[in-house]
């Protein structure tokens, strides 16, 4: 009687993951669709989340910068594999329609005497070939699932350690080397360990492994490999411009013959984005004040005592403002002249709630016309290895032109 029952039971699992098999191609598109709806908003969310970490946090740009290309590069991978999916399901729909209208498929007489001695595929095997390539092509994304999630959370636990203890960066980077080394020499070991059997028996490992040993060990790999570069073009656009939130540097050549009118006028800036560094109200200015604004970033704080004690000497032979506030950092030229700043107030601007520093220049006695204002920042440059910091002067921290009328 059990063994009935057992028999019955295990027929019933059958036909139901039989009939889910053959309907999969309906979970599928509403699954890719939905999916890249959201993924093509999450870069910028992305690029704000990575700008947030500078400027209100004070992480490093260096690993900011490594969150936003592997955040980036994941989104991005995803993007190219889902719409590749979703390119192949149209195909397979049109194939479907085609067996569906002419389900015989190729009538020879029918054709040009030149093409009736060859043989075609029917349109029935043609859609039942092509509904495995779909049903492969989205498994594969959703298998790397699994391997960027723990990736992930392995990156955002250093990140905290890293953050929450004050760490040198190049502690977080050995051991983040260390691990990955310990993990690659894992996965080659040849000797048979419980932790390599229970890695090698995980659903990641199995998935994996069932591609490789259907598709082929080394067309599963080079398929991998031309989706992440279909998906370097999408991750150069979406992190464009992050460098110039790179504190600790000046502007480059290039950045000063083609400068960008959104990163330093309020009248071309995106109201939901941040500022990188400094910015006026518009590039003509009709009034006798000028109203500067200048990014705050909160590692900035971090050094304004260390200067003040152990970098004195240097402030004073300067001729630098005492250091009060991290916009004491800052000198401000207009046409190379310095400009005498008494104060800066303390605002929060747009939907991002970025704090800036504000203040007002007298420009009353500048003649009509284009001129030059440029931002000279004072910073510690600490050594990656060894910590130590050095005074640096950024003559160009930031510099654009304005037209008084």
């Amino acid at each position: 009687m059990n063994k009935g029952t057992d028999y019955e039971r295990k027929q019933e699992e059958l036909t139901w993951l039989e009939n889910l098999q053959r309907n999969s191609w309906e979970p599928e598109v509403i699954i890719s669709g939905i999916t890249l709806a959201f993924l093509f908003v999450f870069p910028a969310k992305i690029y704000e989340f990575s700008v947030y970490l500078i400027q209100e946090v004070g992480v490093g740009y260096l690993p900011s910068l490594l969150i936003l290309f592997y955040l980036t590069t994941v989104v991005s991978v995803f993007k190219i594999f889902f719409v590749v999916h979703l390119c192949l399901r149209f195909v397979w729909a049109g194939l479907l329609g085609l067996s569906y209208a002419f389900p015989e498929g190729v009538i020879n007489k029918n054709l040009f005497k030149m093409a009736q001695d060859y043989e075609y595929q029917k349109p029935a095997d043609m859609v039942l070939r092509l509904e495995k390539v779909c049903s492969m092509t989205f498994a594969y994304p959703v298998s790397l699932v699994l391997v960027f999630l723990t990736f992930t959370v392995y990156l955002g636990l250093l990140i905290g350690i890293y953050v929450w203890f004050d760490l040198n960066f190049f502690i977080i980077y050995v051991i983040f080397m260390v691990s990955m080394i310990g993990f690659m020499a894992l996965t080659f070991a040849k000797k048979k360990t419980k932790l390599k059997t229970w890695y090698t028996q995980s659903m990641l490992n199995s998935i994996s492994a069932i591609y490789q040993s259907n598709i082929g060990k080394w067309l599963a790999v080079v398929y991998a490999f031309l989706i992440f570069a279909f998906s370097t073009p999408i991750i150069i656009s979406d992190t464009q411009d992050f460098t110039t939130f790179s504190n600790d540097r000046g502007l480059i050549e290039k950045e000063l013959e083609w400068s960008a009118k959104y990163l330093h006028y309020e009248t071309e800036h995106d109201f939901n984005t941040r500022y990188p560094r400094s910015f006026i109200p518009s590039e003509e200015i009709s009034d006798d004040y000028l109203r500067l604004g200048i990014a705050r970033y909160e590692g900035d704080g971090k050094i304004i005592e260390q200067l003040n004690t152990d970098f004195a000497k240097e402030l004073d032979s300067l001729g630098w403002k005492t250091l009060e506030e991290t916009a004491d950092l800052h000198r401000v030229y207009i046409d190379e002249e310095l400009v005498k700043i008494d104060s800066w107030s303390k605002h929060r601007i747009g939907t991002t709630k970025q704090k800036i520093y504000q203040t007002g220049i007298d420009i009353s006695n500048l003649e009509n016309g284009t001129h030059s204002l440029r931002v000279q920042k004072l910073l510690l440059e600490y050594g990656f290895v060894d910590n130590e910091p050095t005074l640096i002067i950024l003559n160009q921290w930031d510099q654009f032109q304005f037209v008084k009328r």
